[in-house]
């Protein structure tokens, strides 16, 4: 056995040993089925810096340096040993650090004959993304500017004089802050028309009120306040206030945009501790009518959703994403696929990135991820694999879970299984130890429709990977047949998100100058509300639509089941239809009663369509359907 031999066979009985001793979770099936998918078994470097041995040991380090030649150097370090060392580094010329070392030893050892020809099969992923650094050191870089700017944010809050109470804490509440979203967030120079998330947190009070109407405009207040303070303290600052959810008296009705002189914006909104308790007296009170009693149910889950769970996990996100330099590529790439796929819109982020985080917490029967392209391909199998029907997706978090922790949660979903068999209000079940109940983000979406397509594509691309071997097209896993919708709404080049962030623009460079800020394009997303118009007048029941957030030039749907089928017509119908012609020889009388049949009517596909399309007006510029 040569010593390479001894060194991988050891590696694989650690990990072995390790995943058998998860008090946790059975890893049974990872450590002696699971094994044979060697394609996922990659071992990349990321080191900038490799040690070697040190100067005291000549033989040692003449062989180190007859191996590696030049790139070899003598250097000292912090705790005064002085050692042979190799320095990688991306910045120069963006390859990873593994095709570095590898190209470097074939070119010394074997020739440039050999070296040139070489070819990596992992780098076309590298181009699925905005920016190049997906593997190595330099994958949290891309966010660099946004966490400054959000520190300088607080900073400015925090200093802040004159506001009704003191400042207990601000929140990151978004995944351009938690190293998560597939485009850089901000860089040098850009103004940014997609704001960031905040929650802020005053100290309690018992001047706030005790109705939930006046809580809202008390922080409609709060709000003013603040943009006008930082407009006073900080040159160059803007602040503008803007109302949501108009037609909800208890949820969130307010936020503040705040834009600062470097460009960065964000959406600030205030969370009161006091809400969730008035919301949860209200459904205890059994003298509330229905209607009250539901939107208080809505409003609570939206309160801990968008103001508890939402902060907890960006910070959870940011430590891991520390602790693991591959996850952020991971992410990032899992969820330009579920992009490429128009699947983002019925799954959370949240949840694609427990999905990851599962692939590098609980990697069995490999160690955690070294490469964003082996994250990647891990993620999908996990997906095609899961049985979500029977199995909970459980994440830990922080490390620190029990085994109660877990059996609490197993039990959870049961019973949510048991009291929605069929699935219509809850598909997913992804828990973690910030949310045990496991349905903070699946709630009501993904539908079991939109996760059985999930698992399909997931097992189709892991068929692709596997077929193709070392001649994968990444570009194929991200490539989406429409054939299966049965309509699509082509959208208007000027109104998708990055024409109307690119608007003011010159189409020559040397005249493209720095526009000013244009306060009113903040968060604007006229596609997104056109969506939301369209799922308020045809929900789920009637039709699906699928679109892509991050710049889909087309939305998608596809109709429900019921709206193909006969049914007796009615006044109300939630849905364009049209009748159903009767057979020549069918009498207009029955055979019993003698009274008139009653017509039968089928959802006017057409008719609904050509409605979406005038509802979008100039947005929508050609419509395509298939039925």
């Amino acid at each position: 056995m040569t010593p390479w031999s001894y060194k991988m066979l050891r590696h694989e009985a650690i990990t072995s040993v390790t995943a058998l001793g998860d008090p946790l979770f059975d890893h049974f099936d990872a450590t002696y089925i699971l094994k044979e998918n060697d394609l996922l078994q990659k071992f990349d470097v990321i080191a900038r810096v490799d040690h070697g041995p040190s100067a005291e040991d000549k033989e040692s380090a003449a062989t180190f340096r007859k191996f590696w030649g030049a790139k070899a150097e003598l250097r000292r370090f912090k705790d005064g040993s002085i050692l042979e060392s190799l320095v990688w580094s991306e910045a120069g010329s963006g390859e990873p650090i593994f095709q570095q070392i590898v190209a470097y030893l074939l070119d010394r050892h074997l020739g440039r004959e050999v070296a040139e020809p070489t070819v990596f099969v992992a780098t076309g992923f590298r181009r699925m993304l905005p920016t190049r650094e997906m593997d190595g050191t330099l994958t949290l870089g891309p966010f660099k500017a946004a966490m400054t700017a959000f520190d300088e944010l607080e900073k400015h809050i925090r200093s802040l004089e004159g506001l009704p109470l003191q400042l207990r804490q601000i929140f990151k509440a978004d995944p351009q802050l938690r190293y998560a979203s597939v485009r850089p967030p901000l860089k040098t120079g850009q103004r940014s028309t997609d704001p960031y998330g905040v929650v802020i947190q005053f100290e309690g009070s018992g001047r706030w009120p005790d109705d939930l109407v006046a809580i809202q405009r008390t922080k409609i207040a709060f709000l003013l306040k603040i943009g006008d303070l930082l407009e006073e303290a900080v040159d160059g600052t803007t602040a503008r206030l803007g109302l949501e959810n108009e037609t909800h008296q208890y949820l969130n009705n307010a936020f503040l945009d705040i834009v600062q002189p470097s460009g960065a914006a964000f959406r600030l909104r205030i969370q009161n501790e006091r809400e969730q308790t008035l919301l949860e007296r209200q459904l205890k009170d059994k003298s509330v009518d229905p209607k009250s009693r539901d939107e208080a149910v809505t409003a609570l889950a939206a309160y801990k959703r968008d103001f508890l769970q939402a902060p907890s996990h960006t910070q959870a996100m940011c430590t891991l994403c520390t602790r693991y330099p591959l996850l952020s590529p991971t992410v990032r790439l899992v969820k330009k696929w579920f992009e490429a796929h128009l699947l983002s819109g019925h799954i959370a982020d949240e949840v694609v990135e427990l999905l990851v985080v599962h692939t590098f917490v609980q990697p069995y029967p490999w160690r955690a991820p070294s490469s964003g392209v082996t994250g990647f391909l891990r993620t999908l199998s996990f997906l095609a694999r899961w049985d979500w029907r029977a199995e909970p997706l459980i994440v830990d978090l922080s490390g620190d879970m029990s085994a109660s922790d877990v059996d609490a949660m197993r039990t959870t979903f049961l019973a949510w299984r048991k009291i929605d068999p069929s699935m219509q209000r809850v598909a997913l079940f992804a828990a973690s130890n910030l949310d045990p109940d496991g349905v903070t983000w699946t709630q009501s979406a993904p539908s079991k429709v939109v996760a059985a397509r999930m698992t399909a594509l997931a097992r189709s691309a892991c068929v692709v990977v596997k077929d193709s071997g070392l001649s994968l097209d990444p570009q194929v896993l991200f490539t989406s047949s429409t054939a299966d919708y049965d309509f699509a709404l082509h959208i208007t080049p000027k109104f998708l998100p990055a024409a109307i962030a690119n608007g003011s623009a010159s189409a020559y460079k040397n005249l493209r100058v720095q526009p000013a800020q244009n306060r009113e394009l903040i968060g604007y997303d006229p596609v997104a509300l056109f969506i939301a118009e369209l799922k308020k007048i045809y929900p789920p029941s009637t039709v699906l639509f699928f679109h892509d957030p991050q710049g889909g030039e087309t939305v998608n749907g596809v109709f429900a089941p019921p709206v193909s089928a006969a049914r007796p017509f009615k006044v109300n119908l939630p849905y364009s239809t049209s009748p159903i012609p009767k057979p020549q020889d069918e009498g207009h009388e029955d055979n019993q009663g003698g009274e008139a049949a009653r017509e039968e009517v089928r959802g006017n596909k057409l008719a609904m369509v050509h409605e979406m399309a005038r509802l979008g007006g100039d947005m929508v510029r050609r419509v395509e359907w298939r039925f």
